[in-house]
């Protein structure tokens, strides 16, 4: 798709135009469609509420033009302008619109960030997986234009727009690869060759390698599998002049979750090729830093392997060593990522530098319970750390909520044969959601650290606004952002 921006346009070398309209601005508003303008006006039939599109079709001497108004309400928001944005775009897609154009004059109160949303929303929106259909889904949008008085810093918005969409994307087809075609060796390969050619320096280690290094619980969960565990680590030197200071970014990256012995119903299992969506988000979210140039240093570490059934599963009832030392009572072969993170903490602080961790992971079933599915769970030992987290969420416009990691809760993993147990299983204290994140804490020690849950937010089952069906890449966009604002120290 290509994106440009203009100061203005002739009406008819578009497909379709779209015009963002604020509450109460439409007679102001000043179109080269004016008699059908006019006639929206005498019909009353479009205010600009927030939500409201009104479409309507000029004709002219050679084509047929779509003009969509779009309500933004009284007032605009980077979420308001995304979401809106998306489900018009949306339309234009499924109506095979192949050059669109959004004229934004209109918008006193346009800027960069704005404008970036909207950018955002059309590469969004536009997104499909078809690689296995046998007739590929017919093209939607493939010129989007953007009319403003264009301002400094509206060029670089639309830049990094495209970048954010572009990694989000590759997100979204990492996650919906079949299991049996992104197995752990596949995602390893699948990030050296988005990393390649970047100043990223991807190392890939087997599971001889891996056991070398100590990560013997993470080799534990992939044990019961055929496919080889691999650790994926990438690190980016963005800011060579400060060495000391580094960001460690774990994802989760589980490439398949049956739950192991104990088994998850067919009705999770359909889906679990998204238990990886954490490790997604990293290795995508360090494309787009080293994309844009950012001054960060940065690992990026996923743990890869699937949790099968078979001989050589792990069991309940299983105690495992950690890298750290610490024995892990298994009580639960399907609270398998926290161990796989536990390793990943371990090893980010023992073996690579950093100073501060964040995790993303599709963790609990529980967060879905607790905050639905359209925001993720943070959990955290510094609010130093997390507020850019929480600012990158909100520039990213993905939600996040903090929920209570409590030291008073930590009982509820205490072992009678080991440091600690992997689940609370038959207890409600603190939520599923929040044990989790115990059991991780646990690891991170002292170290800044904020983990996000996006067990609810990581896949979709309906088309709407910016998500397709699927995996989504939730976290990418916000790992990226929270980078962004980590630069600004």
């Amino acid at each position: 798709m290509k994106f440009e921006l203009c100061a203005g346009y002739e009406e008819q070398k578009w497909d379709g135009i779209v015009v963002p309209v604020l509450e109460g601005t439409l007679d102001r508003l000043q179109l080269l469609c004016e008699a059908e303008l006019q006639a929206v006006r005498n019909q009353v039939a479009f205010s600009g509420k927030r939500g409201e599109v009104y479409r309507f079709t000029a004709l002219r001497t050679d084509r047929m033009i779509q003009y969509f108004l779009m309500g933004l309400g009284k007032s605009v928001s980077l979420e308001t302008m995304l979401h809106s944005c998306a489900a018009v775009y949306r339309q234009c897609h499924d109506m095979h619109l192949s050059r669109v154009l959004t004229d934004l004059r209109g918008l006193e109160a346009l800027t960069p960030a704005l404008l970036k949303k909207a950018a955002e929303a059309m590469y969004l929106s536009g997104y499909h997986f078809d690689k296995y259909k046998s007739e590929p889904d017919p093209d939607g949008v493939q010129e989007a234009t953007f009319c403003c008085d264009v301002q400094e810093g509206y060029q670089q918005a639309l830049d990094e727009a495209v970048v954010c969409g572009k990694a989000a994307c590759m997100a979204r087809d990492l996650i919906n690869e079949p299991p049996t075609v992104m197995t752990p060796e596949k995602l390893a390969e699948a990030a050296g060759e988005i990393l390649a050619g970047t100043p990223v320096q991807v190392t890939i280690y087997g599971r001889e390698q891996i056991r070398k290094l100590g990560l013997t619980a993470f080799l534990e969960v992939g044990k019961g599998s055929i496919q080889e565990p691999k650790l994926i680590v990438m690190k980016y030197d963005g800011d060579p002049a400060h060495p000391e200071s580094r960001l460690g970014l774990i994802g989760k990256g589980l490439t398949y979750d049956s739950g192991g012995y104990s088994l998850q119903s067919s009705e999770f299992m359909e889906t679990m090729q998204h238990d990886m969506s954490g490790g997604a988000a990293v290795i995508c979210a360090l494309w787009a830093a080293q994309s844009r140039g950012l001054e960060l240093n940065v690992t990026g570490i996923v743990a890869a392997c699937e949790n099968k059934l078979s001989a050589t599963a792990y069991v309940p009832g299983d105690v495992i060593r950690s890298m750290s030392g610490r024995y892990i009572e298994v009580n639960n072969t399907d609270a398998e990522g926290r161990i796989t993170l536990a390793d990943a903490v371990t090893y980010a602080k023992q073996c690579c530098g950093v100073d501060s961790i964040i995790d993303i992971a599709t963790l609990t079933d529980g967060i879905q319970t607790a905050l639905g599915d359209e925001r993720c769970g943070l959990f955290t030992n510094d609010h130093g750390l997390s507020a850019y987290v929480e600012k990158g969420a909100a520039a990213a416009c993905e939600r996040v909520w903090e929920l209570p990691c409590d030291e008073n809760l930590r009982r509820v993993l205490d072992s009678r044969v080991a440091h600690l147990k992997n689940s609370a299983m038959g207890s409600s204290v603190g939520g599923y959601a929040t044990v989790g994140a115990m059991f991780v804490k646990e690891f991170a020690e002292d170290t800044p650290w904020v983990h996000l849950d996006i067990g609810g937010t990581a896949w979709s089952r309906k088309c709407e606004g910016i998500y397709t069906k699927g995996g989504i890449g939730f976290g990418t966009r916000m790992l990226y952002e929270t980078m962004c604002e980590m630069e600004k120290r």
